[in-house]
């Protein structure tokens, strides 16, 4: 225990390297860049050895051999102790996670109660949030984020991609010739996503000229499904998201229409510092879900996490 140097360098040490930068590392820390600076320089005096090399220019620090030869004791040191006073705590034993209110109320809560099932210890709060959060001012440690598909990020986890086609309460069926002149087209805000507007589908089901004046426009694709299941028209349905619905019958697809892929998708994002150790396990197990049940067939590593989807 003599030769380990003190807990306040090695943990500059680790978050220099993690965060990528003094200043990032002082943030996190809450304290000065020159503190941690100065907490690197005595490290490395302590164990005669340089940790890291200072550059000006983009990057700002390289990892020496030394420092690349201690990081991992010293993460899985941090990590341990994180974990252990955290427990003691009580705070971690609790897993925050956020999604929009579609995902919250249709596809997560079976998903979260049966991830609860086996890591009984742990309880799990989740929040309707709409868009991704800040992660250093809202305690959060997994965010369910909406993000079209062409700005997904390198570092996201994509979980699931959708597929668009039109639905009714069975209470509208049978369709008949005039079914879509008989009945209101109800459609959710869709800026950005052309499927889930009835006009681009006006040329396949034959629908009446003045499309807009038929349409009914909610908020939410939550007000949507409502709204459908009470039979006030059809919408433009969400799989896997309303498959609950598809499979208990109360709402039908309206065939024979092809679906169309959504321009959307589902991805996992976390906060810049260490995870909570049950995030990575969540992401799998809400992924091998999604592929279980066919809702997706993209990879799981690599740079189809989140490149272009």
């Amino acid at each position: 225990m003599a030769h380990i140097p003190p807990l306040a360098a090695l943990s500059a040490f680790e978050a220099t390297v993690r965060l990528g930068g003094f200043a990032r590392a002082a943030a996190e820390l809450n304290v000065s860049t020159s503190a941690v600076s100065h907490r690197i320089r005595a490290l490395e005096r302590d164990l005669g050895a340089r940790l890291l090399e200072r550059s000006t220019g983009i990057g700002g620090i390289q990892v020496t051999p030394a420092g690349a030869r201690l990081l991992p004791a010293v993460e899985r040191a941090l990590l341990a102790l994180e974990n252990a006073c955290t427990e003691i705590k009580g705070i971690k034993n609790r897993l925050t996670v956020s999604a929009n209110l579609p995902f919250s109320t249709m596809w997560l809560p079976r998903r979260l109660a049966d991830f609860a099932k086996v890591h009984p210890g742990y309880s799990i709060n989740a929040i309707i949030q709409p868009d991704e959060p800040d992660f250093s001012r809202h305690p959060i440690d997994l965010a369910i984020v909406y993000a079209p598909a062409k700005q997904i990020r390198t570092d996201d986890v994509v979980l699931l991609a959708e597929h668009v086609f039109p639905v009714c309460s069975p209470d509208l069926t049978p369709v008949t010739s005039d079914f879509f002149r008989r009945h209101r087209l109800l459609q959710e805000e869709c800026e950005g996503s052309p499927e889930l507007d009835w006009k681009s589908w006006a040329s396949d089901l034959e629908l009446p000229g003045d499309v807009e004046s038929r349409v009914i426009r909610y908020a939410s694709f939550s007000q949507v499904v409502a709204a459908a299941l009470d039979g006030a028209g059809l919408a433009l349905g969400r799989s896997p998201l309303i498959d609950s619905e598809l499979a208990s019958g109360r709402l039908v697809r309206i065939e024979p229409f092809t679906p169309r892929l959504a321009s959307w998708r589902f991805v996992a994002r976390s906060g810049v510092g260490r995870p909570h150790r049950l995030v990575e396990p969540l992401i799998e197990f809400l992924r091998s879900e999604a592929t279980v049940e066919g809702e997706t067939d993209l990879p799981k590593t690599g740079r189809s996490r989140g490149g272009d989807a």
